[in-house]
Order: C-alpha cells, then structure tokens, then sequence
C-alpha cells in the first residue's frame, strides 16, 4: 500500500506574524490563493494551513478560513476537517463535465446577447471577435484564451446575475486547468472559424447560430483538455 505525500505551499517572502488590522478580507485572499493555483505557483495536491497562511498574507485566520471556503466552492480545493485544505487534482471526468456545462452556459450567453443586447454592445462584441481573428495566428495561446474569456465575459453581460456568476465560476475553474495542463502555453490556435461564424451570427442577431457556435468553440477547448489529460494518465472519477 503506498502513501501519497502531501506538500504545503512554499513561504513567499517574510511578513509579520500579526494580522494587521484593515488586514486582507476573504475574497481578497480567496483571489491571491486562486491566481497562485491558476498560475501553478501552488500544485495540486498542496495543502494549504490557515494560520500559515494568516501569517504569510497579513490576514486574520477568519479571512482565511473564508477564502478557502469560497475556493472550495469553485472546486480548486478541499476542505478536510483537522487538517485544513488541499489543492484539488483535476479528473478526466470533472473536467469534461465543467467543458459540457460551460458548452451549455456559453450557447445561453451567445442566444440572450442576441434577444437583449443593444446595438452598441454587440457591435463591440462583434468587433473585439474580429480583432481576434485578424491577430491570432501572430499571438501566444495564452493571448488568445485571454482574449476569448474577455469575450465571453462580455457576452455574457445579458444574462441574469445568477447565469452570470455561474459562467464566471467556470471560467475560473477552466483557468485553472489550462494552467494545470500548460494549454495556455501550447501551440494551440483554437477554433477560429466557429469564431468566425459566432460573430457573424451575433452581427444579425441570429440566435441560434450563435448559440451553436457558441457551443462548438467550448467543445472544440473540450476535446483538446480531454486529449491531453488522457496524455497526462489522469485519473476518470
């Protein structure tokens, strides 16, 4: 029987022992921990302890154990009684789902821009679209998912509150996993012709061809994390 050995987060430079008051809140920590997960700073399977942490942040241990709350709502950890919190690590399956959910939640997006969106704001969404395309075959991967997660961001501005938290948690998350398999390194250029037609249909608010090319730019992302997963010897459940 073997035993996985835990990590704990690296100490970034020295900070006082004392969390000062007016110290960090928990969505700001929450926001530090998550960029150093996205970033591969902090690898999966770290665990993360609050008072430590508390200390490394300038931060009260509530503010803390807020933050690590709110990042096991996102799904980046897991919270273990006694012991603090541990970096996820991504499964085959968890992954997939996110892409089918976000697949779903960006079509959703793509068809509400086309029934509420005014004149200007689909202008500039079709414009930032095109300015994409004409600039992605020069640009770097990560360019060009930032410039997507803009768009979508943009997009999805005419769902309701709720839709959009969810689609901003799944670009979190998504985040985090092209961090974890180095996708936004790669030399991936991306679905350019579904981008292509995603902009043409929202330039004549033609609902359905939106949401369906909405839908083929996130299974496109899909099949490419799935492949590289099964490269990687990820785990199914």
């Amino acid at each position: 029987m073997t035993t996985r050995k835990s990590k704990t987060a690296a100490a970034p430079p020295a900070a006082s022992k004392a969390a000062p008051r007016g110290g960090k809140t928990a969505r700001e920590v929450a926001r530090l921990l998550r960029d150093q997960i996205q970033g591969g700073e902090i690898k999966p399977d770290t665990w993360l302890r609050e008072i430590r942490l508390a200390e490394e942040m300038g931060a009260a241990r509530s503010a803390v154990r807020e933050a690590l709350r709110l990042l096991e709502e996102d799904g980046f950890v897991e919270l273990e009684k006694f012991r603090g919190a541990r970096v996820t690590t991504p499964t085959l399956y968890q992954m997939f789902d996110l892409f089918e959910v976000r697949a779903a939640l960006f079509g959703l997006m793509a068809r509400f821009a086309c029934f509420r969106a005014p004149d200007a704001d689909l202008e500039e969404i079709v414009a930032r679209i095109r300015a994409m395309l004409d600039g992605a075959a020069d640009q770097t991967a990560r360019w060009r998912i930032n410039q997507g997660v803009e768009i979508g961001a943009l997009i999805s501005r005419h769902g309701s509150r709720d839709a959009r938290e969810m689609m901003a948690a799944s670009h979190r998350k998504a985040r985090w996993h092209f961090s974890y398999l180095g996708l936004d390194n790669s030399g991936l250029i991306g679905p350019l012709d579904d981008w292509r037609q995603l902009a043409d249909a929202l330039s004549v608010r033609e609902a359905e061809a939106a949401a369906g090319a909405a839908r083929r730019i996130i299974y496109f992302t899909q099949q490419e994390v799935t492949r590289m997963l099964v490269a990687k010897g990820a785990k199914s459940a």
